[in-house]
């Protein structure tokens, strides 16, 4: 099964894995960022298969093409994933599924869809802006202050006579553009 990623998807790789039991054993290393990058970020169907996040169905062989490992070499890993507990495989009529357990501690979702995701991007890079600019940013908002400062004083304000005045009316009285 072939799938198609687009640029600008990722997972979370955490440094502790440096201390991690089986980061020695090059194969099961590589097996197991394999099967991270291959899990599922949302659960779906495939050809009647249900799976879950985390989760993705394959085979050795086809384990043994994506890794450049052998089929032998791909069992010994998957075994000794197996055996610490880091995944669970489940053998299919054609393939496994093959889950991540723990997912969400290796992959615990910042997006839920793209559209929320672009939102807190976009949100975080205006933050950072204005963190950059922080001078300019809060000179800027001096000047609108300033010029927001209503041009009529209270006293003038009062002596108008605002009865029946719209609230539109008010506003332009308060910013000295009323017709008096």
């Amino acid at each position: 099964m072939a799938w198609e990623y687009s640029d600008n998807e990722y997972i979370k790789l955490f440094r502790k894995l440096i201390n991690w039991e089986w980061y020695s054993d090059v194969n099961t290393t590589r097996l197991f960022v394999h099967c991270l990058l291959k899990a599922n970020w949302k659960a779906g169907d495939w050809k009647g298969i249900h799976y879950e996040k985390g989760q993705f169905i394959t085979s050795l062989e086809s384990l043994s093409k994506e890794t450049g490992l052998s089929v032998r070499e791909v069992r010994t890993a998957l075994k000794h994933l197996i055996s610490t507990r880091e995944v669970t495989s489940k053998k299919l009529q054609k393939g496994r599924i093959i889950t991540i357990n723990n997912w969400c501690e290796y992959q615990t979702s910042d997006k839920v869809t793209d559209k929320q995701a672009t939102r807190k991007r976009q949100g975080s890079d205006k933050q950072v802006t204005t963190d950059i600019r922080s001078k300019e940013h809060i000179r800027s908002k001096e000047e609108n202050i300033e010029s927001s400062t209503p041009t009529k004083t209270l006293e003038q304000i009062k002596a108008e006579d605002t009865e029946g005045m719209s609230v539109d009316e008010l506003l332009k009285s308060l910013e000295g553009k009323a017709d008096a």
